[in-house]
């Protein structure tokens, strides 16, 4: 971004922290501004740069699920296997471009 202003900001998790449980859905909202964008991604990543994805832990937009603006409803899914250990990043990406992230997910 090279000091730009991310068009997608993430201020908050709608849970201080989102817990998942390997094999199940946890829907929650990501909190923020700009994601009435239709070109959103969201992701699990280790750090708040948006790298080193977490391939066992998959964010989508939520299809049944009215966003805003200002929040989007977005569901995680762990598979087995995934880390405990770590409390994760929830990333978005805007046209492929890394945007925002906030730390706030967990894997029991």
């Amino acid at each position: 971004m090279c000091g730009d202003k991310p068009e997608v900001e993430i201020e908050s998790l709608s849970e201080p922290l989102v817990v998942v449980s390997w094999g199940d859905d946890k829907p929650f909202k990501l909190i923020g501004r700009g994601f009435s964008k239709k070109t959103i991604d969201a992701f699990v990543c280790t750090n708040k740069h948006g790298n080193d994805v977490v391939p066992k832990i998959k964010v989508t937009i939520d299809p049944n699920a009215t966003s805003t603006d200002g929040f989007l409803s977005v569901i995680a899914h762990a598979e087995p296997g995934a880390d405990t250990e770590k409390v994760f990043w929830v990333a978005v990406k805007l046209n492929g471009m890394f945007q925002d992230a906030q730390e706030g997910l967990k894997v029991i």
